[in-house]
């Protein structure tokens, strides 16, 4: 037996098998070796029926009384039940002795058919039991209906058993034993309530409860006594009297899960609700003393009934002391919802506390106060933090965004002019690299300090952050500034002395100014311009000097023009795709085989013309239309390659471009998956081109991206393998296809012994790993013959086929231009 069909195991289940086998016993004609006789049937059977009787009163009054506003639904069902069970017992009982005025034989059948209903009502009521809910609940006023319903019951079977000759007829012949309707009737009692003792026994296994496991055994007591009435020859036999015997054991059990129920669950519930209670009172006075705040308790009129010990602590006040004290006393009550205040302890200065009310249903009341002193400092010290830089001491970007706001709102109330100034030292990397992080930060405080020694009064210097400072000069015209911007570059141009070494820097300084009709110019904007005007002027040399010009706005104006350009390019289909042949040089024959194609996105301007890709895609990763750019050029380079592939042409696998912005973009594969979907385009047929310092930037996260996008079906490569920076540990755990050799590499092959090293060992470790190794930048005819000699898989360059337009692809595809003989020679 599967053990979830099992029944529960333990004294009620055993009880049951020793009374089944007892049965067994009986039947089997064990009952002759009883020492009984026949006269003893009228005392022994009135003292079961007084027992039956007694205990099924038992069970309606314990049901009846049960406690509760709601009480279970079996309860309400099996009270008035076994009410009425009792009273067919009585009638049983009386006309078993007989009655007065009433023949023997009406006094036979009556008792019989009293007996077949009572056990047919007690089946009926388990069989129910077996099926409602155990969870459900009825008000009290169900149980009034069941009883009422339960006395119509009792006084329909009164009358068939005193008046409906033909069910007496039916039920009993005097002097022959049971008919067969009656025998029949009993196999149909018997049967329902085996199926009531499974469906039972199978909820008290899952559940574990008394009351199944004794409304089990019920049932079966009720089934194994029927099979003795069943049996029986005479009405005073073993096996008629052991039903009785095991009529009496079903309400005895029928009585237990009716007490459960009614009387002792409810008893058990409340004795674990008081226990829940204290434990929860126990818990509430731990956590209150455990609690890190300070939490107080007010009876209604405000004064002090309990405190914590950190209360104690925080207020400098014992709880006995405390007792009985105004709460007020300690938390102002002027707080008119939650929030911070001062409040005051009892023997000292007071200290910022946040506060929060609450009260109890009863009317008390509850603060908990939490002393915010630490986290004041905190807060300025971070404040500090935020605002200043921690090495110089000089306020940092921030705060000097928010001096400049300052300046500049003062500047424009009196007409005056502003200038700012950023100050940059040159190739300050090589003090890091050649004397360490500690000479980098003694060279950055001797800046300040020179730099310092040149600024007037009003002037404010901030460090931006590595090695550029900013100067706001208030009342400053071009001249002020000039002459400033030169004493700060002439202030750097003595030696630093580090380590015993003199060392030389020079810097770069930028200028922009706000002229007095430059109303709408933010101070963020006044900052930028005069970042640009300094890398201007780095890009003129060194120690070198620029004013912020229109020019420069100019150029940051064409760009901003440029990113609207390239959005409204996206919606008005102003991008297309050129095609790029991947050549196989794998074939023995020497073939120019196209074994693929790259996808290369290209803009169509109507004005500007063909816009470079090394123009606008820097701007689109810059700005984030990158995400939107790449997706486009996947749904339109599969849409492409589905339909050429439908017209019979095939260009091979088609590879495209992923930025690392949409490779860092999560559900990836999910819009692969849904791009595939839409253009009909097999997996195989596409391969996504990720370059190598997209997927080194967090190793994890990208080798479960790539597993993700490998569980699709497509192609994966690395793109640019070997100008980044590398780690062939993580490598090998990425699941790639291919790995594409950068033209930087393949460029000198011919001519570079350190080149071709490079590419060759490329190509070995593709193989190793068992990917394929391709070749971009392909050019001449001795870079092809070295690759095929090498062992490289494909090539892609100029050298076999540029970019080209989709009508041109078609027309190379539909002449078969990629099945001439081999250029390599």
């Amino acid at each position: 037996m599967r053990p979830d069909l099992r029944l529960p195991l333990g004294p009620p289940a055993l009880l049951v098998c020793l009374l089944a086998a007892f049965m067994a016993w009986l039947v089997l004609g064990g009952g002759a070796l009883l020492p009984w006789a026949p006269r003893w049937y009228v005392p022994v059977h009135t003292v079961l029926e007084v027992f039956s009787v007694v205990v099924t009163v038992l069970a309606f009054s314990t049901g009846w009384h049960g406690t509760g506003r709601q009480i279970p639904v079996r309860v309400a069902l099996l009270a008035p039940v076994a009410l009425a069970i009792g009273l067919f017992d009585v009638g049983h009982l009386l006309l078993a002795r007989g009655l007065p005025g009433m023949p023997d034989a009406a006094t036979e059948a009556g008792a019989s058919v009293f007996s077949l209903l009572s056990r047919t009502l007690g089946t009926l009521a388990l069989f129910a039991a077996a099926l409602v809910p155990r969870e459900r609940v009825v008000e009290r006023q169900a149980r009034t209906l069941a009883l009422l319903a339960g006395l119509v019951a009792t006084a329909a079977g009164y009358w068939l058993a005193l008046d409906a000759q033909p069910l007496l007829r039916a039920v009993r012949v005097p002097g022959q034993g049971p008919t067969p309707f009656k025998i029949g009737w009993e196999a149909v009692l018997i049967a329902i309530n085996l199926v009531a003792a499974l469906l039972l026994a199978a909820r008290a296994r899952d559940s574990r409860l008394r009351t199944d496991r004794y409304l089990a055994v019920a049932a079966a007591a009720m089934a194994l006594g029927g099979c003795g009435f069943a049996l029986c020859g005479q009405h005073n036999d073993v096996l008629f009297v052991s039903g009785h015997v095991y009529k009496l054991a079903a309400y005895l059990f029928l009585y237990g899960a009716v007490h459960v129920a009614a009387v002792q669950a409810p008893y058990l519930r409340l004795m674990r609700s008081e226990r829940s209670l204290l434990e929860s009172e126990n818990k509430f006075r731990s956590l209150m003393e455990c609690a890190p705040d300070a939490i107080l308790l007010a009876t209604a009129d405000g004064r002090i009934a309990m405190m914590n010990a950190r209360a104690e602590e925080l207020f400098g006040v014992t709880r006995a002391a405390a007792a009985g004290m105004p709460l007020e006393v300690l938390v102002p009550m002027g707080l008119a919802a939650d929030g911070e205040t001062e409040c005051r302890r009892l023997h000292g200065a007071p200290f910022p506390a946040e506060v929060r009310r609450a009260a109890t249903p009863a009317g008390q009341h509850i603060a908990i106060v939490r002393d915010v002193s630490e986290r004041r400092g905190l807060e300025r010290a971070l404040l500090q933090q935020l605002t200043y830089d921690a090495l110089t001491g000089l306020p940092n970007r921030r705060r000097i965004l928010e001096t400049l706001d300052e300046a500049t709102l003062a500047a424009r109330q009196d007409g005056r002019t502003l200038a700012v100034l950023v100050f940059d030292l040159n190739a300050f990397r090589k003090i890091n690299s050649g004397y360490g992080w500690s000479g980098g930060d003694e060279v950055l405080r001797e800046c300040v300090a020179r730099l310092s020694r040149q600024l007037r009064i009003g002037d404010t210097l901030a460090r931006q952050g590595g090695n550029e400072f900013i100067v706001v000069q208030k009342q400053s015209g071009r001249a002020e500034a000039l002459a400033l911007g030169e004493s700060l570059l002439g202030c750097m141009r003595d030696p630093f002395v580090l380590g015993g070494q003199h060392v030389f820097l020079s810097a770069s300084a930028g200028i922009a100014l706000l002229p007095a009709e430059a109303s709408r110019l933010s101070s963020t904007e006044l900052l930028q311009s005069a970042q640009l005007a300094m890398s201007g002027a780095r890009a003129d040399g060194p120690g070198r000097l620029r004013f912020h010009t229109d020019e420069m706005a100019r150029v940051i104006r064409e760009r901003v023009e440029l990113e609207t350009l390239l959005r409204h390019a996206m919606v008005r289909g102003q991008l297309t795709l050129q095609y790029q042949p991947r050549i196989s040089l794998t074939d023995p024959a020497a073939a120019t085989r196209m074994v693929g194609i790259e996808a290369l996105v290209r803009w169509r301007h109507p004005t500007l013309g063909l816009v470079s890709p090394a123009y606008f895609i820097p701007l689109a990763e810059e700005t984030g239309l990158i995400v939107e750019l790449d997706m486009w050029v996947l749904r339109e380079a599969c849409t492409r390659v589905a339909r050429w592939r439908a017209d019979g042409l095939d260009p091979g696998r088609v590879s495209v471009n992923l930025s690392a912005r949409q490779f860092q973009q999560a559900g990836l594969a999910q819009r692969v998956r849904s791009v595939l979907e839409d253009s009909g385009l097999h997996p195989a047929c596409l391969e996504l081109e990720i370059t190598e310092s997209t997927v080194m930037r967090d190793t994890e996260e990208a080798a479960e991206v790539l597993r993700s996008l490998k569980a699709l079906g497509v192609a994966l490569s690395i793109d640019d393998f070997g100008t980044g920076y590398s780690s062939l540990s993580y490598l090998k755990r990425f699941p790639i296809d291919v790995l594409k050799i950068d033209r930087s590499f393949v460029k000198d092959v011919a001519e570079d012994a350190n080149g071709a090293a490079i590419t060759r060992a490329i190509i070995a470790l593709a193989h190793g790993l068992n990917l394929e190794a391709v070749a971009e930048g392909v050019e001449t005819a001795a870079q092809a013959e070295f690759l095929r000699n090498n062992g490289c898989d494909e090539i892609q360059g100029y050298y076999f086929s540029p970019p080209v337009w989709p009508e041109q692809l078609e027309a190379m595809m539909a002449e078969d231009y990629f099945s001439s003989p081999a250029l390599l020679k």
